[in-house]
């Protein structure tokens, strides 16, 4: 083939994979073997990202082209992977879908890839490889083009890999909290797994979960009340006062009718949280509920003064109208 003859093909693949291609791609273009050694030359103008991977230009790789360059390495080699045969997992889902703890989806140091569990495909450079026990789960194709994993198998994927238990309770946490994926689809997931249940941060995650715990100061605050003997509060409910919605505490005790708040200020950065904290308060003070308030920064170096007031309060409760009081869980 001509040069000419190669060039438009070539763009044209360029274009369409954001100039990420395998080496498969291009013999079956007729590129030669020797034009592509020629061209992988120190200085030259296509640089090798990974095995069989090859990016038609130089310089730095967007993120995009990193994630695009991944899904290549763990297709198939000698054909390119079909929809959902190599599916995006792990931190680079949870960025995308944009999990604070996650980070920005262009930080990504690593990127997480889940391919069939028959495949031979091991971790290199920046992809880590992860294999799915059964038949490959159902995936979506992003705006991108990329096709990837829900967030709940992402987070499932993680899970065994992933050694911080802090961050892997706020991936969680925001990922139901943020409606994400329900808490019945991830818990599923986790414990569908072998072995992962078995894990002390997997196991501490799901049982938080299942009480209804939707953020790390509120893993921290349960921790703080089981440890000073203190009965355990109901998490995220929905309150009811004759009938009709109230508010929804981060802890509420029923038999005594005392709330707990804990205001984060990351919360109340976008000015819609905080009307919407600021209206919770006040039918709080209107229906004379109790509501003890702390901050995570006060829960963390100075619990005593929180734990002396809730300690009263549910001594001496019920308290206000109890009475009038229902509520739903936690979903």
């Amino acid at each position: 083939m001509t040069r000419a003859g190669l060039l438009d093909p070539l763009l044209l693949l360029g274009a369409d994979q954001q100039h990420i291609v395998t080496r498969a791609q291009l013999r079956h273009l007729g590129v030669p073997p020797g034009t592509i050694a020629h061209r992988l030359r120190p200085g030259g103008p296509w640089q090798r990202v990974l095995p069989r991977v090859i990016c038609l230009q130089n310089g730095r790789l967007t993120a995009h082209q990193r994630l695009r360059a991944a899904l290549a390495y763990a297709g198939p080699k000698g054909r390119a992977a079909q929809g959902g045969e190599v599916l995006l997992t792990g931190v680079a889902v949870l960025a995308d879908a944009g999990l604070p703890s996650a980070g920005h989806p262009a930080d990504l140091t690593e990127v997480d890839v889940l391919i069939p569990g028959q495949r031979r495909v091991a971790d290199r450079e920046f992809v880590r490889v992860h294999r799915a026990a059964g038949a490959m789960p159902g995936g979506f194709e992003r705006d991108d083009g990329l096709w990837s994993a829900t967030v709940a198998r992402a987070l499932s994927d993680l899970a065994p890999r992933e050694t911080g238990r802090r961050r892997f309770r706020a991936l969680c946490a925001e990922a139901v909290q943020r409606r994400h994926c329900d808490l019945g689809e991830l818990l599923d997931q986790l414990l569908a797994r072998p072995g992962v249940r078995e894990l002390p941060h997997v196991a501490q995650v799901v049982e938080e979960l299942a009480a209804g715990v939707r953020s790390v100061v509120e893993g921290e605050a349960r921790e703080l009340v089981r440890g000073a003997g203190l009965p355990e509060p109901l998490w995220n409910p929905v309150l009811l006062l004759d009938g009709r919605f109230l508010a929804v505490p981060d802890a509420f005790w029923p038999q005594a009718c005392v709330a707990l708040e804990i205001d984060s200020r990351a919360w109340h950065l976008r000015p819609a949280d905080h009307e919407r904290s600021l209206a919770r308060a006040n039918r709080f003070t209107a229906a004379g509920l109790p509501v003890v308030r702390t901050t995570p920064v006060q829960l963390r170096r100075d619990p005593a003064p929180l734990l002396g007031e809730l300690t009263a309060l549910l001594a001496t409760g019920p308290h206000g109208p109890h009475t009038r009081i229902s509520w739903r869980r936690a979903r």
